[in-house]
């Protein structure tokens, strides 16, 4: 199965009047999630369902690329893409997912980091930047084996094929 990991886009900043939850994309952050959407949208097969963190930003997020780079425009919501969730019960839900052949999660930081890291099997901090978003390939089959890096889009469209480039400090 071949997995993109979306991080959702620019938001507006929690204060009193507005929760964090509640916290919707900004103008800039709508352009953003569109750009990498259109772009994922060139660079292979278009995933058929997205899962997404039931907060406002990564929901937006997830209907941007479903209208871009989702073949099906299928979009559910899981509690399990929130920053809190166990990776372990998010693994088990991707792998329910296994027919849909190629899926879509959007959710937050450091949770999808370490999504990415746990399925890479590395030890490496795996942070990734607002509307960008990470491609595996998950043997379905074989929970034991890593994921096969394939690429990483960051804000902008710029492709990486290199995992050690994609994730590398910036200097």
């Amino acid at each position: 199965m071949i997995l993109y990991v979306l991080r959702h886009a620019e938001a507006v900043v929690a204060n009193d009047d507005l929760p964090d939850e509640w916290r919707y994309l900004t103008d800039k952050g709508i352009k953003a999630a569109a750009k990498t959407a259109r772009c994922m949208a060139k660079y292979g097969r278009k995933p058929r369902l997205i899962i997404t963190s039931p907060l406002v930003r990564a929901v937006q997020t997830a209907q941007i690329a479903a209208a871009y780079a989702c073949r099906k425009n299928e979009v559910i919501v899981s509690g399990l893409l929130q920053a809190d969730s166990d990776l372990g019960e998010l693994q088990n839900l991707l792998r329910s997912h296994a027919e849909a052949k190629r899926l879509m999660v959007v959710g937050h930081e450091p949770h999808l980091g370490s999504l990415v890291a746990t399925l890479l099997q590395t030890e490496d901090t795996i942070m990734l930047a607002k509307s960008s978003c990470t491609a595996l390939d998950i043997d379905t089959d074989n929970a034991d084996k890593p994921a096969r890096f394939l690429w990483h889009m960051k804000p902008g469209g710029k492709l990486v094929t290199s995992l050690k480039k994609a994730f590398a400090p910036k200097k």
